[in-house]
């Protein structure tokens, strides 16, 4: 569950996590992600499903969001590629990005985790320029970047 999504119902606790907050005290941060993907042999054909998810208090977690959120694709015009969905990385205290190429029916995909949100990032474009072929390397473009807590 991400951290955004815990609800207090204690008068007390929401005082103390305000005191914390104001007094610069700190909780205990989230920082489980993980990344899944479900293709197919051609990605130009039936299109790419990835599910990401970041801040949560497991692993395990982390990789039943990534996979729900890879199976939507059922919906969003790769229903193929969504069946095959799995975890294919979990990350602790790091980042991850998804780089794309944009245009439908092109193979271009690529995805990194990395220490740093610029490192992920230049990693997951050469990713996609490997995949997209030379006619189609250079229209790939980061889609998706974040970073868990630290």
């Amino acid at each position: 569950m991400p951290i955004h999504a815990f609800k207090l119902r204690q008068p007390t606790a929401v005082a103390a996590v305000c005191a914390l907050l104001l007094c610069g005290g700190s909780m205990a941060a989230y920082g489980f992600g993980a990344l899944a993907v479900g293709q197919t042999g051609s990605v130009a054909k039936d299109g790419i499903a990835m599910g990401t998810s970041w801040n949560y208090a497991s692993a395990d977690e982390a990789s039943n969001a990534a996979l729900t959120n890879c199976h939507k694709w059922k919906d969003k015009g790769a229903p193929k590629a969504a069946e095959l969905c799995r975890v294919i990385a979990t990350y602790h205290n790091e980042c991850y990005a998804v780089s794309l190429d944009p245009k439908p029916g092109t193979p271009g995909a690529g995805w990194a985790i990395a220490a740093d949100k610029e490192t992920a990032q230049q990693r997951a474009l050469a990713h996609c320029k490997l995949t997209a072929g030379s006619d189609r390397e250079r229209f790939c473009e980061v889609s998706e970047t974040n970073c868990d807590s630290r």
